[in-house]
């Protein structure tokens, strides 16, 4: 399956992408650290075999591939720490109802990247300062042991897997018997990541019935999103500071600003008087692609009115 028009990137989130995340949530323990969302590829090939009685594979050969017309599925996961790629998981629901996940990471460390060589003494459960190995699915799985080798890697940001090209090795503990594989895959240029801005209207209204202070603004976006735009309101009234917290929810859509009202309620007994206030707002979202926190934030001096 194929990674649509950019335009329709955001919304990739299909039946089998579903199953699949169902699926890594149970079947892998990952390592500590960032973990991006899972992307369905461009174009990939997973493929591996096991010697006869390695219980992993069953002694069978299984290869997928995911592309234009290709009935399998295939997505890939980005590890990161501090913003560096860390290790990638490739999971597959063959069109026959196989599921597999294969996971590889660099040794644990203070950020250690995954980069071209060849990882030995990696484990499905490392220890610090070891790498990980782990294929496991249609229902078996073991504290597998083995080595990777990655021959080319990219990542996006945010953990995002642009190219991979790789082969492994594993068997279980005490075994003679080994599964060995190779996994390709490529995805277009990652998308840019979705930013929010906030702007406060230099105008408001102080609701003379209510005592609320009514205000309002816009915000603006790169990519449709649901924002949550919230902002504390003060004003000083003979020497009694009136404060009141307000929240709105947005759905921003990329073009013109989003236009939002909201209104504050004073948390004491005085209202909110015609005259001078000052706003500190914020508005938050997940980035629909990414799928990491993003803001905006506002802070400046509003002219409230009476109505």
């Amino acid at each position: 399956m194929r990674i649509r028009a950019r335009n329709n990137a955001y919304t990739r989130i299909t039946t089998r992408l579903a199953a699949t995340l169902a699926f890594t949530a149970v079947a892998s323990g990952l390592l500590a650290g960032g973990t991006a969302q899972a992307y369905e590829v461009e174009s990939g090939s997973f493929a591996f075999s096991g010697d006869a009685g390695e219980y992993i594979s069953a002694g069978q050969s299984y290869s997928y591939t995911d592309g234009e017309g290709s009935q399998d599925g295939m997505t890939v996961q980005g590890y990161t720490s501090n913003g560096v790629g860390t290790g990638v998981g490739v999971f597959v629901n063959g069109a026959g109802g196989d599921t597999w996940s294969l996971h590889m990471e660099a040794p644990w460390g203070p950020s250690q990247p995954l980069v071209p060589g060849t990882y030995t003494g990696a484990k499905a459960n490392p220890a610090p300062g070891e790498p990980r190995i782990e294929l496991r699915g249609n229902g078996r799985d073991c504290l597998a042991e083995g080595s990777f080798t990655i021959r080319s890697v990219e990542f996006g940001p945010y953990g995002y897997v642009k190219a991979l090209d790789a082969s492994f090795e594993q068997h279980c503990p005490g075994a003679t018997e080994s599964v060995r594989g190779e996994v390709r895959l490529t995805n277009p240029e990652p998308p840019a990541e979705t930013v929010l801005g906030l702007q406060v209207a230099a105008d408001g209204v102080a609701d003379r019935t209510t005592g609320k202070a009514v205000v309002h603004g816009t915000v603006t976006c790169n990519s449709p999103v649901t924002v949550q735009s919230y902002g504390t309101v003060s004003q000083t009234v003979e020497g009694v500071t009136v404060r009141g917290s307000y929240r709105t929810e947005v759905a921003c859509v990329p073009g013109d600003p989003t236009p939002w009202t909201a209104q504050a309620t004073p948390t004491g007994t005085v209202p909110f008087q015609r005259g001078e206030a000052s706003v500190i707002a914020r508005t938050t979202g997940t980035d629909p692609f990414y799928g990491h926190t993003i803001t905006g934030d506002y802070s400046g001096l509003i002219q409230l009115d009476k109505k």
